[in-house]
């Protein structure tokens, strides 16, 4: 039951990242005017690159949900997660802002790709103790998304446990 719990917990906080209805948010530009849902594709494929590396830096590395939210998600969110009932950009600060200041949160490994409108961040994600787990539990984890221009506007999640047997000596990383 607590593993349910965890699983479904974790899913939640993944999935809420999923992003943006477009046509609702481009008429107002995101908080700190960073992203551009309407950026040239001149060089589009590189600023969609850094515009990943820049969020995982701010959400994942920095846990600075907000200025990572702010940056590069403009509004309401498609998610395609199974576990998330309710979408929306307030919805997952709520959810994420605590989840990933608790204690117990972490994670390394952190890789971000991007290419053809479309990025992945894969990396580890340790609980001790936080977010309702009991000891400690570590996932491997991919985030898909899609821009449109600069902003990320769509997301995807791939959760898998590391149990620490695996027979593959370089499972997951």
């Amino acid at each position: 039951s607590d593993m349910r719990f965890l699983h479904s917990t974790l899913a939640t906080a993944l999935s809420i990242l999923a992003f943006a209805n477009v046509m609702e948010t481009l008429a107002s530009p995101p908080v700190g005017g960073v992203c551009n849902p309407n950026a040239p594709p001149g060089n589009l494929e590189k600023r969609q690159q850094e515009a990943l590396a820049d969020f995982a830096r701010l959400f994942l590395a920095q846990k600075n949900v907000q200025a990572a939210f702010d940056k590069y998600i403009p509004g309401q969110y498609i998610q395609h997660s199974p576990a998330v009932a309710q979408s929306g950009r307030q919805v997952a600060l709520d959810f994420l802002i605590p989840s990933l200041a608790d204690p117990g949160f972490s994670t390394s490994n952190l890789k971000a790709f991007a290419g053809e409108g479309y990025g992945i961040l894969h990396y580890k994600m340790n609980l001790f103790g936080g977010l309702g787990a009991t000891g400690g539990i570590s996932l491997a984890v991919a985030d898909i998304f899609r821009f449109q221009g600069t902003c990320i506007v769509e997301h995807w999640d791939v959760l898998q446990q590391i149990q620490g047997n695996e027979a593959n000596p370089i499972a997951f990383f």
